[in-house]
């Protein structure tokens, strides 16, 4: 699948089958993350794979956006102190969140390419997650990823135009779209 296919394609999934995702296809998602960039090459990201239904159950309950009920979850977790050793206060305080976010981007379209679906949550509670998944502090709960072979389609949703979001050279002076 070609990238820029899967960035128009790829759609917040909240509704999954039950069918297991086999191991080879989530390395494949955990490769892609591992490949995103990072501020001062910090690598910031640790990928907790939650399989259990218990666990994930729990994961649920104490993360009101965390909808359906996908048969993985990957929680995405940034070492704060590796990358305030590496990085600083804004290694530890902006770089993580930045760098986990765009491993997250990669994973997102890497299992759109394989056939599943996933969802992003960030309403979550960073404590209970922390307990149920016994994370040790100076690790920190950034973002729980939700994989699993989508059972809804939805519809693509609105986005805002070139020339709305685009100015060329300052603000305030429009980008004029020169192509389709």
């Amino acid at each position: 699948m070609e990238v820029l296919e899967a960035i128009r394609g790829r759609r917040s999934i909240r509704k999954y089958k039950p069918q297991p995702i086999p191991d080879e296809v989530v390395e494949k998602i955990l490769e892609a993350g591992r490949w995103a960039p990072s501020g001062g090459n910090i690598q910031p990201w640790i990928f907790i794979v939650v399989r259990d239904r218990a666990t994930l159950e729990m994961i649920r309950k104490v993360s009101p956006g965390y909808l359906g009920t996908a048969p993985l979850a990957i929680v995405v977790c940034s070492d704060k102190q590796r990358a305030f050793q590496v990085g600083g206060r804004l290694g530890r305080d902006y770089m993580t969140i930045a760098d986990c976010a765009m491993a997250v981007q990669n994973m997102l379209l890497a299992a759109y390419a394989l056939g599943l679906g996933t969802c992003v949550v960030k309403s979550f509670s960073p404590i209970a997650v922390r307990e149920i998944l016994e994370i040790p502090d100076g690790i920190e709960p950034e973002l729980i990823v939700v994989v699993g072979y989508p059972d809804e389609r939805p519809v693509v949703p609105h986005r805002f135009s070139i020339e709305e979001i685009t100015y060329l050279d300052k603000y305030g002076n429009k980008f004029v779209r020169k192509g389709p």
